[in-house]
């Protein structure tokens, strides 16, 4: 399997915004953006943007992932995270985190801080930031908070080919 994983490109911006709308199971926030928001967070330089696309032996299953961080102070705020339900347990979890880490440390980012807000649907990525490592260090309304420290983070990826930064 090959993955691309890079910055939000405006040719995918309807396909974000529509993923957005749609992915429930797989969505740890469950924001919805408009193509405008998602315009408007490309063009900041506040955020950390990623789509992720996979391909495999049957084919190429197309832009099947998306996150959204923003930059405060020492850590980046995962505003977004979601997976097309298509995918799942194939490993591109692990490679969207690692991309993830190795953008927030290059804008100077010590921490990722992770959001989960339960929803009926969206169980089955309850225990995610536990098993990737973070520690749970709060609530947030009803959801809860998680912190994963950089350094010394470790790659997790290890199934899928990834081109990162192919524009």
């Amino acid at each position: 399997m090959t993955a691309e994983i890079d910055a939000f490109k405006p040719v995918y911006f309807d396909r974000i915004a529509q993923l957005t709308g749609k992915t429930n199971q797989f969505n740890l926030t469950t924001r919805r953006y408009t193509r405008a928001d998602i315009e408007r967070m490309a063009s900041d330089q506040r955020y950390i943007t990623l789509y992720g696309r996979l391909t495999d032996k049957f084919g190429d299953n197309g832009l099947i992932s998306v996150v959204v961080g923003e930059k405060k102070e020492d850590g980046l705020h995962i505003l977004l995270w979601l997976m097309s339900c298509r995918v799942l347990k194939r490993g591109m979890e692990e490679n969207m985190l690692d991309v993830l880490v190795n953008k927030a440390k290059s804008v100077g980012c010590a921490k990722l801080i992770g959001y989960y807000y339960p929803t009926k649907k969206n169980k089955m990525v309850a225990d995610m930031y536990a098993s990737f490592g973070f520690a749970n260090v709060g609530t947030d309304g009803d959801g809860t908070v998680w912190e994963l420290l950089l350094e010394g983070y470790e790659p997790r990826g290890k199934h899928i080919e990834v081109q990162e930064g192919q524009s």
